[in-house]
């Protein structure tokens, strides 16, 4: 694991300061390549041969030169295969398989790997640069063009902003899609020009044209099997993917919610390990906390059991998450976790990935199947009549009621779009279609209605155009847009803000390609998510696991915002910078915050704790250019 950037130019002063900006990623060591057409950088966290595997790594006769952020879990196997070919290999890393598999495969090497990856591959002879990217989007890849011609890239952006010739400006399209989705979609950042590659693409750069490409997309084909033939595919392609992700040469742990997921991948673990694993579990001091479960699960497989409960000042760290996430976010609270880990192991093995895989949003699809009754009963002409006259009326109401009337909007929204997949799909998984052209007047400000914005639900419409069933559609959606770009995102650089390398086993290839096999029935089925699974885990998991209801991880927003959320909104929103400089309107900002509080207002408080998240954000990447800004929220505060 490993951060790495680069250039198309010499400078090894910027290549340095860039390196020093990714340290976190790599305390053990830095490497770099640099001549008069390329400049690679690398910062090492040593996972696996940790005395031969230094970047940057060449082939053969140092033609091909790569730096590489991840892990190939396949190596081994890809070794052997290359080995035949006649390939020599100086290393037993898994970073050397890139080079020669290139060597054979050219761009379609990203094919062969069973990992999650980000690299950079130099080909000294055709003077062509590689950029790629793991097919879910697990390591990041980010990228910016000047004018001049000049090419930068860096596994994170504050990297990229270490040439004082990139612009700090906010990108307007990328702040719309981040208040309405609450994270930043696709190729879009927040900042104006640097973009990131998309999972499964890789990138193309001759010097003169830069060529994206996509190399893989998840494409649903379900076959028809019983549930016996899913449940034991789903025990055999698991337990090979675990084992797969516990290659290491430092110690691993888990970590563990208490939910099926990261349950499951203890249980198979614990099959293959030959020592006691370590678990770590965190918890908000709330109800909904799973940390009882989670313990009973770690006793039930020998693990030894860490947990952490968050501060009550949740915001004391928000400066340092936001600096390493490179954007505003609110859900960032695996830092503290990721933070305790570090103290004891250097890989993590989670459980993200199963919920978009094998259909773990109970609500999104139960909403579906509710719409799908409902089109069964009305005759068509009925609901695009209907439709029309609904979306009048949503619309009116939008304009002349109150801002706390949201949830009426919403529920009419329902019946206003029932012949969109697309648009209902929003109406639970963003805010968006709930607030509507006619609600961003009432928040947004002058600077992001001076110009047309793009509609949110564009960045979805591939995924609804298909002939699948809308329970597949929203499972496809979220695999390719949400997980990546929100918890994948999130997961990578909480991680590796403490030296963390974070690996998910259920996105391996095999159970992905798996995963799309099996028909959406056999996900949702009977009002449970995640049907097909919890059977094939039965008489693995304890019962209390497999019975439980799918709980969130993180704090009520309501509580949490009760707490001390509240208290940092008023003394930074109403005279901060989004509203200075045009982005909210201060009229709604204060509504809310004056507002007697009240669970009603939930939708208006994660607002104004993303506004507060972009506030954070602002004073640390817009106004202070240093490459560590400060990250108190006491020093933030006097900006």
């Amino acid at each position: 694991m490993c951060g790495i950037c680069g250039f198309n130019f010499a400078d090894s002063a910027l290549l340095r300061k860039m390196c020093l900006v990714l340290r976190h990623r790599g305390p053990d060591g830095e490497g770099y390549f640099e001549d008069d057409r390329i400049s690679l950088g690398n910062t090492r966290l040593s996972i696996i041969d940790l005395p031969g595997g230094a970047q940057p790594i060449y082939n053969e006769d140092k033609s091909i030169v790569v730096v590489y952020n991840g892990e190939i879990y396949n190596y081994r196997e890809l070794r052997q295969k290359l080995e035949a070919l006649g390939h020599r290999f100086n290393t037993n890393s898994d970073t050397e398989v890139i080079v020669h598999m290139y060597e054979e495969r050219g761009e379609d090497c990203c094919t062969e790997f069973n990992g999650m990856f980000a690299f950079a591959l130099w080909d000294t002879k055709k003077h062509s640069l590689l950029l790629a990217r793991d097919r879910s989007g697990i390591k990041p890849l980010y990228y910016t063009r000047l004018s001049d011609g000049r090419l930068i890239f860096a596994s994170e952006i504050k990297a990229i902003l270490q040439c004082q010739d990139v612009p700090r400006r906010v990108d307007r399209e990328g702040l719309h899609y981040y208040l309405n989705l609450r994270y930043i979609p696709r190729e879009k950042t927040l900042f104006k020009r640097i973009s990131r590659l998309p999972p499964g693409t890789y990138a193309k750069f001759d010097g003169k044209r830069f060529q994206v490409k996509k190399y893989w997309n998840l494409k649903p084909a379900a076959e028809h099997h019983t549930e016996d033939y899913f449940v034991e595919k789903i025990r055999e392609t698991l337990s090979n993917a675990v084992k797969r992700h516990l290659i290491s040469d430092v110690p691993l742990g888990i970590l563990l919610s208490g939910g099926i997921d990261s349950s499951a991948i203890l249980a198979f673990a614990a099959r293959v390990s030959d020592r006691p694993l370590k678990a770590f579990t965190m918890g908000f001091g709330e109800a909904t906390d799973e940390i009882r479960d989670a313990v009973a699960v770690a006793e039930e497989f020998g693990a030894e059991h860490q947990t952490l409960v968050a501060e009550q000042d949740i915001l004391k760290d928000y400066p340092k998450m936001i600096w390493h996430a490179d954007m505003p976010k609110r859900n960032l609270y695996p830092y503290w976790i990721m933070r305790e880990a570090s103290k004891h192991v250097k890989v993590l093995l989670g459980g993200l990935g199963g919920d978009e895989l094998f259909g773990g949003y109970e609500w999104k699809y139960q909403f579906a199947e509710d719409v799908e009754r409902e089109r069964r009963a009305i005759p068509k002409k009925v609901a695009t009549s209907a439709g029309r006259s609904v979306a009048s009326l949503a619309r009116y109401v939008s304009r002349y009621g109150s801002i706390f009337e949201i949830d009426h909007i919403h529920e009419l929204k329902r019946v206003a779009y029932i012949g969109s997949n697309r648009d209902l799909y929003l109406q639970v998984a963003s805010l968006d279609e709930v607030f509507d052209e006619e609600w961003l007047k009432k928040i947004y400000g002058k600077r992001l209605l001076s110009r047309k914005l793009p509609r949110v639900g564009n960045v979805f419409g591939d995924y609804f155009r298909n002939k699948l069933s809308f329970v597949d559609q929203i499972i496809l959606a979220d695999f390719s847009v949400k997980m990546p770009d929100d918890f994948l995102h999130v997961e990578d650089t909480m991680s590796m803000a403490n030296s963390i390398e974070a690996r998910v086993p259920l996105l391996d290839n095999e159970l992905i390609d798996l995963a799309g096999k099996i028909p959406a029935r056999l996900k949702y089925k009977d009002g449970r998510g995640k049907y097909i699974f919890r059977k094939a885990m039965e008489g693995i998991l304890p019962d209390r696991v497999l019975k439980k209801e799918k709980q969130g991880f993180g704090g009520t927003v309501g509580v949490q915002f009760s707490k001390n959320i509240a208290e940092y909104a008023n003394q930074l929103l109403p005279e901060g910078y989004a509203v200075k400089k045009g982005y909210v309107r201060k009229d709604y900002v204060e509504e809310v915050l004056r507002h007697k509080a009240s669970m009603n207002l939930v939708k208006h408080y994660i607002v104004i704790w993303d506004l507060l998240a972009l506030e954070i954000w602002y004073r640390m990447y817009m106004l202070d250019r240093s490459p560590e800004p400060k990250l108190q929220m006491t020093a933030l505060l006097a900006q």
